[in-house]
């Protein structure tokens, strides 16, 4: 299979996936704030495998609407920059602000960065963090090279992403025209890695997620499910059957092979 080379642009998000009300909606399963796989649960468990520290600088790529840089910024006293292509995601994370204490609020920004674009003076930052984001970028070598420059010495990188699935290279055609919809950009779990390492990223650890995300999926079903009559008050019947036809398909990509979620962890030389 052949997959499309293209990164996406703020018009292609903003006018598609995430509209207002699809990020609203995806909110009401993954949580508020939360845009990414698991929510806070995932967010909680990921947070073991770095060393955060008051005064940090975080750099957060691929923010959505604020969940893990309100979540760092509150429970570790860092300060997060969180950048993202789609301004109503911003416009959504803005709006979550005063959910938060001043000081809080003190240590988190969003700003709207074509990342592949932007240029941060070297050694700007302790950690850079992603969730279910960079998916959207093909070039991902471009951008690594870049986010090792901008890391400081001893910094550590932290990033989920949806990946292909051991089906590789030959998926099943609803998984191509999903992927080509979505403008996703997957790679394997161990080219994933690869890229890391040829960028300079030390002890990188390539994981293999997909039976947890089997996991999360499901519970994430199990307490949307319940919510039907509140969530269709507040959006519509389709918007509850889309949601929950979505999940469900993501599971049969996931059982068929097709799918996967990796867990990518890399440190730059102190």
């Amino acid at each position: 299979m052949v997959f499309a080379k293209e990164n996406c642009t703020q018009e292609f998000l903003d006018a598609g996936q995430y509209k207002k009300n699809g990020i609203l909606r995806y909110e009401r399963i993954f949580g508020r704030t939360w845009l990414s796989t698991g929510g806070e649960t995932t967010t909680k468990s990921f947070m073991d495998k770095l060393t955060l520290k008051p005064g940090m600088k975080v750099l957060d790529i691929g923010c959505g609407t604020g969940g893990s840089a309100f979540y760092m910024a509150d429970k570790y006293g860092v300060e997060v920059l969180g950048v993202d292509l789609s301004a109503n995601m911003l416009a959504i994370a803005n709006d979550h602000m005063p959910l938060f204490s001043q000081q809080v609020q003190n240590r988190v920004r969003f700003e709207l960065v074509d990342i592949l674009k932007e240029d941060y003076a070297d050694n700007s930052f302790d950690i850079v963090y992603s969730r279910d984001a960079i998916m959207h970028i093909a070039d991902k070598e471009d951008l690594y090279r870049k986010v090792y420059k901008w890391m400081k010495p001893g910094g550590q990188l932290l990033v989920s992403e949806y990946v292909h699935g051991p089906l590789y290279p030959n998926h099943s055609a609803e998984y191509v025209a999903y992927v080509k919809k979505r403008g996703y950009q997957f790679v394997t779990v161990p080219q994933y890695g690869h890229v890391l390492r040829k960028v300079g990223f030390t002890n990188v650890e390539a994981v293999d997620k997909t039976d947890y995300f089997k996991k999360i999926l499901k519970m994430e079903l199990e307490k949307f499910k319940p919510t039907k009559k509140e969530f269709v008050k507040d959006f519509s019947l389709e918007d509850y059957n889309e949601i929950v036809d979505g999940w469900e398909v993501k599971l049969g990509r996931v059982d068929n092979g097709d799918q996967g979620w990796g867990l990518f962890i890399g440190a730059k030389e102190a």
